[in-house]
């Protein structure tokens, strides 16, 4: 069970730019004709998702010339010249994406007011979380890790699934010991908690698919296995591939 447990805890550290506002609207399909990087491709839905190579799909906005994207852990950082990205940040560093203009890539705008929205949330949570420090520093400072708590229910509140989805693992956290039992390994066996599953249930009700991922993964940390393989199949059917790979490792666990 700790390995799922440690699956929640990870989106809390995945898992601030003014002239202009914060947009989510770039849209198409960057490759690379590099053979060092991780990262063949970006495509860019135009709403706020990025395919992140096939790993699955990360959050991102777009402030002045520089493109922001979240994937799982760490952040992306590159600066847009034209129709080419430049990576700057380490894991993209030094490497360039250019637009593919003959490639299909998904547009799925449709609200542009609240793109805009989402977008700007997502600014602010970078400029509150992640300009200053990507680190694990705050993990060690009480008032620190107090001071992101607040940050991400105000955002969440807000709107913001991402900052949703953190709040989801810090919640899942606090009732498994909290930090200094989580650095430990001395956590407390989680039990069913109402509202961290309301939580999980308003997440995908937001329309972020791994809501179903995460949802399944604390079911599964508490021993409802059945629910947590509809939650994941769902997440699987909706186009999730990190559903899909956390219930093929329950699969083999529970086959060894």
């Amino acid at each position: 069970m700790m390995k799922y447990f440690l699956f929640l805890f990870g989106i809390i550290f995945s898992g601030l730019f003014n002239a202009q506002e914060a947009d989510n609207n770039l849209q198409g399909y960057f490759m690379t004709n590099s053979s060092e990087s991780l990262y063949s491709y970006f495509a860019f839905d135009g709403n706020g998702k990025v395919d992140i190579a096939g790993y699955g799909k990360g959050d991102y906005f777009v402030k002045n010339d520089s493109v922001i994207v979240f994937p799982d852990k760490d952040i992306f950082i590159f600066k847009m010249n034209k129709n080419r990205l430049n990576g700057i940040s380490d894991w993209v560093k030094n490497t360039k994406w250019d637009l593919k203009k003959d490639s299909i890539a998904e547009n799925n705008r449709k609200d542009d007011a609240l793109a805009k929205k989402n977008a700007q949330l997502l600014y602010e949570y970078y400029q509150k979380t992640r300009k200053k420090s990507n680190d694990l520093g705050r993990l060690f400072d009480e008032s620190a890790m107090g001071n992101y708590t607040k940050t991400i229910n105000d955002l969440c509140s807000k709107g913001l699934t991402k900052a949703c989805m953190e709040k989801f693992g810090l919640m899942v956290m606090e009732d498994v010991g909290g930090m200094g039992a989580v650095l430990t390994s001395k956590t407390k066996k989680p039990k069913l908690n109402p509202e961290i599953i309301k939580l999980g249930q308003k997440i995908i009700s937001m329309g972020e698919v791994e809501g179903h991922t995460v949802l399944g993964s604390y079911y599964y940390s508490i021993g409802d296995k059945v629910k947590a393989e509809k939650e994941w199949q769902k997440g699987t059917d909706e186009g999730s591939t990190k559903a899909a790979m956390v219930q093929f490792e329950a699969e083999m666990s529970e086959a060894q």
